[in-house]
C-alpha cells in the first residue's frame, strides 16, 4: 500500500468537502455525543483537537474482551508487543517501548486508570466493568506530561452513582478459560454513593511444554478488584474515593526452540503483579470565579518476571548442561498530587491552571544463574510541573486553544556495581490549536503541539562493561551512561462530524511528528548473554492518516471502520555488527492497520458481528531487519438478549491464523549449533466461547 503527498492532499481535500457536506445537514438533537474524560477538561469528542480512539463498554462487550490487549486492535495506528505473559508495551504511531529488563525505563505511552498512573503496569489491565477507554494519540504531554510522549491510554471504570445496581458475568472458552465478574452499586445514603467490583479471569493459554508434558505453563490468573465512593459533602463540596485491588499470577514460557506452540523449558517462567492503588479527589464549586479539584494517589506494586533463560533443558543436546534462569523482582511505589484551577464554565474564554508533583521509587532484584550475586538498584524519580490551558474565543464557530506544561525530573539511581547517578532535567510540553465549527456537531482543527521523555541511566550496561571484549563495542556502552531526554513535535489537521440523524459519524486526522533525539535500544551480545542499552538517534519521522467511521445502513445493519496508514524512518543507528540504520521503518510501526465490522440485527433479540482486524508487516527492532508478516483475521459473535439477561456465542481469530507480536533474532538452539533465527511470541489462536450477563 503506497501513498504519495499527491493521494495524501487529495484525501485531506476530500474531507474537507465531505465537513462541509456533512455540516449542511445537521440536527443536534439526534447526535449521541461522547466525552472525552482524559483531558484537561472533560471535554466532547467533537471538541477534541487530536485523534483520540473512544472505546466504549459497547465496544468491549464486542470484543468479548476481559483484558485490555484485546481490545488495541480497535483503534487505528496503535500496535502492541508482548515478551511478557501480557501485551503490556503499546507503540502509538509507530513509538512506544517494546520490553524491559533491568533498567528503569520511561514509557512512552502512558496507562492511567481512574486518574492512577499505571504506566508500566499492563499486566492487570481488566475490562470487567469499564465505562471507556480513551487512547489519546500523538504528542500529548501538554496534557499528561512525560509519559504522554507518543500518547496516552485512559481508563474510566463505572461510576457510582444513586441507581441501585447489579451487574454479573460468567464466561467460558476453549484453552481451559474461564471468567466471572460481578459488580454491585447504589446510594448509602442521600449523599453518598458507592460501586464495588471484583473480576477473575484464568485460562490454561496457548502454549504446550512438551517437555514437561503441561499446557498451563504459559497460563492467565488474573484477579481485579475496585471500589468507588462519592460522598456530597455540600452542594460545594465532593470528595472521591478510588481504591483498587490487583493479584496478577500468570505463567510466563512463550518462546519456542521449535518455533511454534510447543516449548521445552525445564524451568518456566513467571509474570506476577500485586498491586494496591487508592485516589481521593476533592472537587469544590464555591469559588465565585474558578472550581478547584485536588487529586491524591498511592500505588504500590510487588512485581515478579521471570523465564527459562534456554528454552530448554539439560539433555536436549549430547553433552548439553546448560541451564539458566533469569528473574527480575522489583518493588515500586508512587505518590501524585495535583491541585487544578477551573474557571468557571459560563466565561466565554476558559483557563485552567495547575500543579503537578508526583515520587515514584523503584526496587530491583535480579536474579540471573550466571551472576555470583543478585544484581541490585534503586531508583527514584521526582516530578514537578506546572501547566494550564487558555480557550480564546474568535466567535460563535471559531476558537483558539493554547496549552503549557513546564516540568522538571529529579533523577537518582544506584547499584550494587556501585553505580551511582543523579540527573536533573527540565522539559516542557505544548499545544496550540485553532478550532472551527462548521455546525452545532462538526468541527475542523489544526494542531500544533510538542511533548518530551526525560533521559536516564543505562545501569545494566555497565555493568557488564569488562565482560566485553570488543574496544569499540565497550566504548559505546561507556559513553552512553547517560542517556539524553527526547522531545516529539507534531503538526496535525483534522475533522470530526456527523450527518443530520447521526446514523453517520466521521473522525478524519492527517499527521506529521518529528522526533530528536530518538531513544533506542541497542543490544550487544557477548557469549549467548545480552547487553542492551539505551542510545540516542538523530531524530526520526512518523506521519500519515487516522480515520475512525460509524455509519448505520438501516434499522438492523450498522457498519463501522477504523482504518490507519503510517509511514515512519528512522536516522542514524549503528548496530553491534557495525551496519548503519538510515530511513529504515521504525520497529513495531506497521504501515497499515484495518478493523471492520458490521453488525446485524436479526431480529429483535438477536444480532451477529463480524469484524476483521489486519495490520501490514512490521520490522521487530532496531537490532535487526526481520520482520513480522502481514496479518488479517475474523472475529464474530453471536448475541442474544432478553430484558436483564444477555449470552453471546463468539469465536476469536475465526479461521485461526498464526500471526506473531514479538520477535528477536540470535543464536539460541544446541541442536543445531547455534544458527541464528528468528524468535516469535504468537498472538491468539482461535478462541471460541460463550458468555452470559445479568445487568439489574
Amino acid at each position: 500500500m503506497i501513498f504519495s503527498k499527491k493521494t495524501i492532499a487529495t484525501i485531506v481535500s476530500s474531507s474537507l468537502l465531505a465537513g462541509s457536506a456533512i455540516a449542511q445537514q445537521q440536527d443536534t438533537d439526534q447526535v449521541e455525543r461522547i466525552t472525552v474524560f482524559g483531558a484537561l477538561t472533560s471535554t466532547p469528542l467533537s471538541e477534541m483537537a487530536t485523534s483520540v480512539s473512544v472505546l466504549t463498554d459497547e465496544v468491549i462487550e464486542q470484543r468479548q474482551a476481559q483484558h485490555l490487549e484485546e481490545l488495541l486492535n480497535r483503534a487505528a495506528n496503535v500496535n502492541f508487543a508482548t515478551g511478557a505473559s501480557r501485551g503490556r508495551f503499546v507503540q502509538i504511531r509507530g513509538i512506544g517501548e517494546r520490553s524491559q529488563f533491568t533498567d528503569p525505563i520511561n514509557p512512552s505511552v502512558g496507562f492511567l486508570v481512574d486518574g492512577i498512573n499505571y504506566s508500566g503496569l499492563m499486566a492487570g489491565a481488566s475490562t470487567f466493568d469499564v465505562q471507556q477507554v480513551e487512547i489519546f494519540k500523538g504528542p500529548n504531554s501538554a496534557r499528561f506530561g512525560a509519559d504522554g510522549l507518543a500518547g496516552m491510554i485512559n481508563v474510566i471504570t463505572a461510576e457510582a452513582s444513586d441507581d441501585t445496581s447489579f451487574d454479573g458475568q460468567f464466561g467460558a472458552a476453549n484453552y481451559g478459560s474461564w471468567h466471572a465478574g460481578a459488580a454491585i452499586g447504589g446510594g448509602i445514603s442521600d449523599s453518598v454513593d458507592y460501586r464495588v467490583s471484583v473480576h477473575k479471569n484464568t485460562s490454561d493459554a496457548f502454549v504446550e511444554n512438551t517437555f514437561l508434558d503441561r499446557k498451563d505453563t504459559n497460563g492467565i490468573d488474573e484477579l481485579t478488584a475496585r471500589a468507588k465512593l462519592n460522598w456530597q459533602v455540600s452542594n460545594d463540596l465532593q470528595i472521591k474515593t478510588v481504591l483498587h485491588l490487583i493479584d496478577v499470577d500468570n505463567g510466563y514460557d512463550a518462546f519456542s526452540l521449535n518455533r511454534d506452540r510447543t516449548t521445552l523449558s525445564d524451568e518456566p517462567g513467571f509474570d506476577r503483579q500485586e498491586s494496591e492503588a487508592l485516589a481521593l479527589t476533592a472537587n469544590y464549586q464555591g469559588l465565585d470565579w474558578a472550581d478547584l479539584t485536588v487529586q491524591a494517589s498511592f500505588l504500590q506494586a510487588d512485581l515478579a518476571y521471570g523465564y527459562d533463560e534456554d528454552w530448554s533443558f539439560v539433555g536436549i543436546a549430547p553433552g548439553w548442561e546448560y541451564s539458566s534462569t533469569d528473574y527480575y523482582f522489583r518493588e515500586r511505589e508512587d505518590n501524585s498530587l495535583e491541585v487544578k484551577l477551573n474557571s468557571k464554565s459560563s466565561s466565554e474564554n476558559t483557563w485552567v491552571l495547575g500543579f503537578y508533583y508526583s515520587a515514584e521509587d523503584e526496587e530491583l532484584e535480579r536474579q540471573y544463574t550466571w551472576l555470583s550475586n543478585p544484581f541490585l538498584s534503586k531508583v527514584g524519580r521526582e516530578d514537578y510541573a506546572i501547566f494550564g490551558q487558555y480557550k480564546h474565543t474568535i466567535s460563535d464557530t471559531q476558537w483558539f486553544t493554547s496549552s503549557l506544561r513546564l516540568a522538571s525530573q529529579e533523577l537518582d539511581y544506584s547499584d550494587s556495581y556501585l553505580l551511582d547517578k543523579s540527573i536533573d532535567h527540565s522539559d516542557w510540553g505544548a499545544e496550540l490549536s485553532y478550532h472551527q465549527n462548521v455546525s452545532d456537531t462538526s468541527m475542523l482543527y489544526l494542531s500544533l503541539v510538542r511533548s518530551y521523555k526525560m533521559g536516564g541511566v543505562n545501569g545494566q550496561a555497565v555493568s557488564k562493561v569488562d565482560d566485553i571484549d570488543d574496544a569499540i563495542l565497550k566504548q559505546a556502552v561507556l559513553d552512553n551512561v547517560e542517556f539524553d531526554a527526547e522531545s516529539l513535535l507534531g503538526l496535525e489537521f483534522g475533522i470530526k462530524g456527523s450527518n443530520q440523524d447521526g446514523s453517520l459519524t466521521v473522525d478524519f486526522s492527517a499527521f506529521y511528528q518529528k522526533r530528536d533525539d530518538v531513544q533506542y535500544k541497542n543490544s550487544i551480545v557477548e557469549d549467548q548473554s545480552f547487553v542492551d542499552f539505551i542510545e540516542n538517534s538523530v531524530n526520526g519521522t512518523n506521519y500519515g492518516l487516522e480515520a475512525s467511521i460509524n455509519y448505520t445502513i438501516s434499522d438492523n445493519v450498522d457498519a463501522f471502520a477504523n482504518l490507519g496508514y503510517l509511514k515512519t524512518k528512522i536516522k542514524d543507528i549503528t548496530r553491534q555488527d557495525g551496519t548503519n540504520i538510515d530511513k529504515r521503518a521504525q520497529a513495531h510501526a506497521p504501515k497499515y492497520h484495518v478493523n471492520a465490522g458490521v453488525v446485524i440485527g436479526l431480529s429483535e433479540n438477536l444480532s451477529w458481528l463480524l469484524e476483521v482486524d489486519a495490520k501490514d508487516e512490521f520490522y521487530y527492532s532496531f537490532s535487526h531487519d526481520n520482520q513480522a508478516d502481514s496479518m488479517a483475521i475474523a472475529h464474530t459473535s453471536l448475541d442474544y438478549s432478553r430484558q436483564d439477561w444477555s449470552v453471546s456465542l463468539y469465536a476469536r481469530n475465526l479461521f485461526d491464523k498464526e500471526y506473531a507480536n514479538r520477535g528477536f533474532y540470535f543464536p539460541n538452539d544446541p541442536r543445531d549449533e547455534y544458527l541464528p533465527h528468528v524468535w516469535e511470541q504468537f498472538g491468539e489462536p482461535r478462541r471460541v466461547g460463550i458468555n452470559i450477563k445479568f445487568q439489574y
